[in-house]
């Protein structure tokens, strides 16, 4: 187990599951791939979102949304970039006088079905919008044993090299779990249908160092680029290896 330290104590808040792989393999589709390429052809972005307590988090919604889009146009999607539906959310929003009670500061679900499904359908009519890409950065508490941490097809040492070293030679076999990020997408048709959800991995949120575990410093989370966009890389390739028995978007 961990212990919890810094900044990433926030972040542990969000904690929604575990990232390690079951049997049989995760399918990512929850209808078939052809249906989607046959259905699917612009898909509008929602703005991304990230855990409480990243440090910077409009910088890292702007790589990240700019990863996501050039990807799935490079899979021959028309893309409707995020600040698209954030506007026609938020004009609906102000029309229903907001959809938290100033209360008790519980959401109205009435009111916010009703911001829904008016920004859905005026994203399908104004944009031609087929589907919604949905996109989340999450804390998950993953497994790890000597010496790497594995989750949502990526992984990364759980504990600098020499510390591998001098375990392996003791003959210490340890494992636990530690807090990890991991890029989630979700696409859903107009009608709010479920077409598709898988993650990929990021970076550790924690590290071992001696007996205990410290906290990535802030300033070192989301700098490795090759790390953000193969997290971008898991999460989508599934959906953009294209079906054989289809033809590509245009």
């Amino acid at each position: 187990m961990f212990r919890k330290s810094g900044w990433v104590g926030v972040l542990m808040v969000a904690l929604i599951g575990a990232g390690c792989a079951t049997t049989p393999p995760y399918n990512p589709f929850k209808v078939s791939q052809e249906q989607i390429y046959a259905k699917t052809k612009t898909i509008a972005m929602t703005p991304i979102s990230v855990p409480e307590g990243i440090p910077d988090p409009q910088s890292v919604k702007a790589k990240f949304e700019s990863l996501l889009e050039a990807k799935l146009e490079e899979a021959g999607f028309l893309i409707v970039p995020s600040n698209e539906f954030a506007q026609i959310w938020k004009r609906m929003t102000e029309q229903v006088g907001g959809y938290f009670d100033p209360i008790s500061g519980k959401r109205d679900e009435s009111k916010f079905k009703t911001v829904q499904e008016y920004t859905y359908r005026e994203v399908s009519t104004k944009f031609k919008a087929d589907a919604l890409l949905h996109s989340y950065i999450r804390v998950f508490k993953v497994n790890w044993s000597r010496p790497v941490a594995r989750w949502h097809g990526t992984s990364e040492s759980i504990m600098p090299t020499g510390q591998q070293v001098l375990e392996i030679f003791a003959g210490v076999n340890r494992r636990g779990t530690v807090p990890a990020l991991s890029l989630t997408v979700s696409l859903q048709d107009t009608n709010e249908v479920n077409l598709y959800l898988n993650s990929g991995g990021i970076q550790l949120l924690s590290k071992l160092s001696g007996d205990n575990f410290v906290s990535v410093p802030p300033h070192e989370l989301f700098i490795d680029e090759e790390r953000n966009r193969n997290a971008v890389n898991i999460a989508l390739d599934p959906l953009i290896k294209k079906p054989s028995s289809t033809e590509q978007p245009k």
